[in-house]
């Protein structure tokens, strides 16, 4: 009777240990199903833009974008762009050294799939953080005047930073190689301090886009 009860103790452990690395392989293979799955669906995407804003000075840089394909036809991402610009007027002010760094939730529709050439639309949103150096006009005699613009004075530059309200509406093209690689182009327009009031520096225009989906 010993005897019979290790074997039945030996028996039931084998079958509670069996049973333990069928339960984690299968949650294993689930995990990385599902790992896969989530990889086979996410993006990258790199470009380079330029923004000629209604003041006729350009805003030039590079953006990176990661996201997921939420079906054949919608994906959302996560995008930061970075752009510069040497000079921009605005209200009688002289601005220069403009950095734009915005952080955005981006939209993409495409218009067909599964082509060589697919185009989509494009809706994006989010805040802008800018920074710049700000020059405003003074008296002519004053010993701050560091620059002449026909009758007007413009003293010392002083460092802003602000923050703002980015949106983008546009389209574009991309150009399937695969599934991940994707060349495109786009056109839209931008601004990156939308606002209501009119003294805000609020770099806006037609913007256009190269770039690479991965």
């Amino acid at each position: 009777m010993k005897k019979l009860g290790l074997l039945l103790i030996w028996i039931f452990t084998v079958l509670v240990c069996h049973a333990a690395i069928v339960d984690y392989k299968s949650d294993k293979a689930n995990t990385e199903g599902k790992f896969g799955s989530l990889l086979k669906e996410s993006y990258f995407i790199a470009g380079y833009q330029d923004l000629k804003s209604t003041h006729q000075n350009h805003f030039r840089g590079f953006n990176v974008m990661a996201g997921y394909n939420f079906s054949p036809k919608l994906s959302l991402g996560i995008e930061v762009e970075d752009v510069f610009s040497l000079h921009h007027d605005d209200n009688g002010w002289k601005l220069s050294e403009l950095r734009l760094i915005p952080v955005i939730v981006d939209a993409r529709y495409l218009i067909g799939e599964n082509k060589f050439i697919v185009p989509f639309v494009e809706v994006s949103t989010g805040i802008t953080f800018l920074k710049y150096y700000k020059k405003v006009k003074v008296d002519a005699g004053s010993p701050d005047v560091t620059e002449t613009d026909g009758p007007w004075f413009f003293g010392l530059p002083f460092l802003v930073k602000e923050t703002g309200l980015y949106t983008y509406f546009g389209a574009g093209t991309y150009f399937r190689i695969s599934k991940h690689f994707m060349p495109f182009v786009g056109i839209g327009f931008k601004g990156y301090k939308m606002s209501f009031n009119g003294l805000d520096i609020n770099p806006h225009g037609i913007n256009f886009e190269i770039g690479c989906k991965f």
